[in-house]
């Protein structure tokens, strides 16, 4: 029997004009969703940068901190807070303007033998190189000869050497026999002083000097009755400290003239307050201008730092930049009290 034919339905299918749409419907979709992914990865990536460097903000300031607390001084040693042109005058490239250098003996390394520590700012803004910078000296090398930049305590030949004494109205104690080698970090062979990165991003520095009844000590630079000086705060001045009640003037810190009966105080603050500012490397990356920090100083002559960080804050905020952080912490000196 033969069986009868049915006409066949047509098959289903695109049409090449569908398919085109279709096609078309789709790449959109996928760079839609690439943008949603490339903004995710760049936020993630961002917030990373600023945990990093937050965290290495957070130890720096504690390593800073624990250098500092054994500082010690006498008659034979100083410690100082000093413009940071102190270091350009002897060598150091790229030192931030407005910012201090930190420069002090500490019983560290091994047997708690004195170390030479300091810190400073460096700045390159062609290079977006912000970085707050540690120098540490030992009396030898690591082939155990003698340092020729560590400070002179002593000159068996002339008991009475000067040099080898604090200066009242600068840093030359430290600085006398530093030179451009003395802060090269690119040069291996340089092991008479070992200057290292502490913290990245670091776009503003402030050191303020707290006296034993808590009150910040006036800049040296702003006294109108001691000798001379572009110090901030110099454990040689000639000066004397309130310990438990402040002076008849009601004054707890006071500089003094020099007379023949004016004694260099050689004491180091009871604390000092440490303050950083700053800017992760994807906002550095973006070329953003830095403003240069400045000081604001209150009635007595000592560093307001609130005012100072607050002045910074708002010229940052001109320039568009509102990611900054700031750190500060308070470190007692044991040897201050």
């Amino acid at each position: 029997m033969r069986l009868s034919s049915f006409p066949r339905r047509p098959r289903a299918a695109f049409t090449l004009v569908e398919l085109l749409v279709s096609v078309a419907l789709l790449a959109f979709l996928m760079l839609i969703l690439e943008g949603f992914t490339e903004a995710a990865s760049r936020a993630w990536r961002e917030g990373q940068s600023r945990t990093d460097t937050f965290q290495s903000a957070r130890t720096s300031l504690e390593l800073l901190a624990r250098e500092l607390t054994p500082a010690v001084v006498d008659t034979r040693m100083q410690l100082v807070v000093a413009p940071g042109s102190i270091l350009t005058a002897v060598g150091a490239q790229n030192i931030a303007d407005g910012s201090p250098a930190l420069l002090w003996m500490a019983p560290l390394g091994d047997e708690g033998s004195l170390r030479c520590v300091g810190y400073y700012l460096s700045r390159d803004d062609t290079k977006k190189f912000y970085r707050l910078k540690r120098l540490f000296i030992a009396p030898t090398d690591a082939t155990g000869n003698a340092s020729a930049y560590f400070p002179r305590m002593a000159n068996l030949n002339n008991p009475r050497d000067p040099t080898v004494e604090p200066n009242p109205v600068d840093a030359s104690w430290f600085t006398q026999t530093w030179d451009v080698n003395a802060f090269d970090d690119q040069n291996p062979s340089n092991n008479q002083a070992v200057v290292s990165s502490a913290a990245d991003g670091v776009i503003a520095f402030w050191a303020q000097a707290i006296d034993p009844l808590g009150h910040p000590i006036p800049a040296v630079s702003n006294s109108t009755v001691h000798p001379k000086s572009a110090l901030y705060f110099n454990s040689a001045a000639y000066s004397q400290s309130a310990t438990s009640t402040p002076f008849d003037n009601g004054q707890s810190f006071q500089y003094l003239a020099k007379t023949p009966q004016s004694l260099k105080a050689n004491r180091v603050p009871a604390a000092l307050d440490l303050t950083i500012v700053l800017l992760d490397s994807a906002t550095l990356a973006r070329g953003v201008t830095i403003p240069i920090q400045g000081n604001v100083y209150d009635s007595t002559g000592a560093l307001d730092v609130t005012a100072s960080v607050q002045a910074y804050t708002a010229l940052l905020q001109q320039n568009r930049i509102y990611n900054a952080r700031t750190f500060s912490t308070r470190t007692k000196l044991v040897n201050g009290n």
